[in-house]
């Protein structure tokens, strides 16, 4: 979701999807080790879900081949784009196996049905779960991957954000992935990646940078190595921003925002093998719990360390994840089949993963691009895009930029409705709670013109406002139809979590950062439900907040997280007071 525009072109497609969404997308064959006999099986097949089991697929009917291609339809809008099989695994979950020859004629079946949906194809692994003896063949399973870009969208996307403490290897690793090329060992890989000169000269990044690879649909990492912008994504399947956020605690708010206002579906925790866990991965995962994103973790450097150094860092790491409180258990990747399996498992919150690499001899840098690549996709499901879709137009702007001979360029996503060029729309809120009136001069997504955007995808906006006194737009502000009425409000109720404050409780009266979304406001606390009127850390409470300075649009459910120097809160949003409406505007 690249909002760092330096011309109007420069932005990336990134669907808005709940990081709390639950689908299985797993991969179940690799979590079984090799030896896994007849009689063990896999959890039972779900009607749900986009994991199907197969028997075996030989001499079928054009009637039964029909019903199969419409069965791997429904199982691919499950997955949002992916489905798993898995073939020599009865309904029951029993893994009966297959000889090779039935095996090679049900897999031949697969790829063309696939291929008559125009799905890809890809074998993710194949075991033998019953070795040849005197009289009978030795029998197979087999996982494969079907992926289907959905028809109303490009590519398949995940946005990945990279935390972890200064000196961890973040943009060195966002660069080794997204370039394709390894590190010197002095930091060449980490130039590609910075904006700002200053980071150049200190090693150290201090916004918000975005990166991109692409997977085609064979698995095929694209990178930026021998391929343009545009051709990583005209020839990706699946797309992965790289989200590389500050490690020094002097840009922390930065760090928020980051995670806050772009909305990842992943977080990788970076750790250096060097320095193992600071105090500033400990606050980096705290916030990732927070918000509900789904974390793993990668020890860099890898080569730098000796193998009993390496290990006292795993288990520091696996102390860390128990303090923090993130759900699963650490599951330390050695293979391939381990990083398939270990993806499903991230997504269900069942394992926390952590991968070894190095930037600079390239030690586990494929497997690492593998795990990313079986990743499963988040997103909305047909049915509820169709109901968004319906909403009036609600446009969350994330950045804004004046752009020569275009005019002022709003920049971020499309939660609900429809918007198309041409159409009257209104931004706001401004100090007095009011709404600027105006109409859509052009959309651009993925440096492409198009007449309109649908709920979930984001762009850049060029606005033609009605007056041009009437362009004080900024980060936070909301875009909506000119027929709704424009709503903001002073104060707002939440569901309050306070993780730590310097003194013991937290009074009414006391002012911090709230970050919501893409909104960063200052707040001071006006009422606590409690009957000593305080907040004590570690204890779930209503609290009710005011806005310092103007009145803010604050959607109801939404995430927040809340800080002042050492003090560190999260919550949720759960009322909206003092509300005012724009109806005479």
């Amino acid at each position: 979701m690249d909002f760092m525009l330096t011309e109007f072109t420069d932005e990336r497609q990134a669907p808005i999807y709940s990081s709390s969404f639950t689908k299985d997308t797993s991969t179940l064959l690799s979590s079984r080790t090799a030896d896994k006999t007849e009689s063990e099986a896999l959890p039972p097949e779900c009607d749900n879900g986009n994991v199907e089991y197969k028997a075996k697929l030989c001499d079928l009917s054009t009637e039964r081949i029909h019903h199969l291609t419409t069965q791997m339809k429904w199982r691919l809008r499950e997955g949002q784009g992916e489905a798993i099989y898995e073939i020599g695994v009865a309904d029951n979950g029993c893994l009966t196996g297959i000889v090779q020859s039935e095996m090679d004629e049900s897999l031949k079946t697969l790829f063309h049905i696939a291929e008559s949906i125009n799905a890809s194809f890809n074998v993710l692994s194949q075991r033998c779960v019953a070795t040849a003896t005197k009289y009978e063949e030795a029998r197979y399973v087999t996982e494969i991957l079907v992926r289907k870009v959905p028809d109303n969208q490009p590519f398949i996307e995940i946005r990945l954000a990279i935390l972890g403490s200064a000196e961890a290897g973040k943009s060195t690793l966002s660069g080794v992935l997204s370039r394709g090329e390894l590190d010197n060992g002095k930091g060449s890989a980490r130039l590609n990646v910075f904006r700002y000169l200053h980071e150049f000269q200190s090693g150290k990044t201090s916004s918000v940078c975005l990166d991109l690879i692409g997977f085609g649909s064979d698995g095929q990492v694209l990178d930026s190595q021998i391929n343009t912008t545009d051709e990583i994504i005209e020839k990706s399947t699946k797309l992965m921003t790289l989200i590389d956020l500050a490690g020094d605690r002097k840009y922390i708010n930065t760090t928020i925002y980051g995670l806050c206002g772009y909305n990842p579906h992943y977080c990788a925790l970076v750790v250096s093998a060097t320095t193992g866990p600071t105090a500033i991965t400990k606050e980096h995962a705290c916030l990732a719990m927070a918000l509900n994103i789904s974390t793993f973790v990668i020890i860099t450097k890898a080569d730098t360390v000796t193998e009993q150094q390496l290990d006292t860092v795993i288990s520091r790491i696996n102390r860390l994840i128990t303090t923090v409180g993130l759900s699963g258990e650490t599951k330390l990747i050695a293979n391939t089949e381990e990083a398939i399996a270990s993806a499903a498992g991230l997504q269900n919150r069942d394992i926390v993963p952590v991968i070894t690499v190095s930037s600079v001899t390239g030690f586990n840098i494929d497997l690492l691009k593998g795990f990313l690549n079986v990743l499963p996709p988040i997103g909305f499901t047909a049915m509820e895009r169709k109901t968004l879709a319906q909403k009036s137009t609600f446009f969350q702007i994330e950045e804004v930029f004046r752009v020569p001979r275009v005019g002022i360029v709003v920049c971020g996503i499309l939660n609900e409705g429809i918007l198309c060029v041409g159409d009257r729309i209104k931004i706001g809120p401004n100090r007095l709670g009011q709404y600027q009136s105006g109409r859509v001069g052009s959309i651009r997504r993925n440096k492409q013109p198009v007449f309109s955007i649908n709920p979930g995808e984001a762009a850049s906006v060029a606005i033609n406002f009605d007056f041009d006194g009437h362009s004080n737009v900024t980060r936070g502000m909301v875009l909506i139809a000119e027929d709704v009425a424009g709503t903001c409000c002073w104060e707002f109720e939440t569901k309050f979590f306070l993780f730590y404050h310097p003194t013991s409780a937290l009074e009414v009266g006391f002012q911090g950062t709230i970050y919501i979304g893409s909104l960063c406001r200052t707040a001071i606390v006006v009422d606590v439900d409690t009957p000593s009127g305080t907040i004590t850390p570690c204890t779930w409470t209503t609290v009710r907040f005011r806005f310092y300075g103007k009145p803010e649009h604050v959607e109801v459910n939404a995430p927040l997280i809340f800080r002042e120097r050492k003090t560190r809160a999260m919550g949720e949003v759960t009322g909206i007071f003092d509300e005012i409406s724009d109806k005479e505007s």
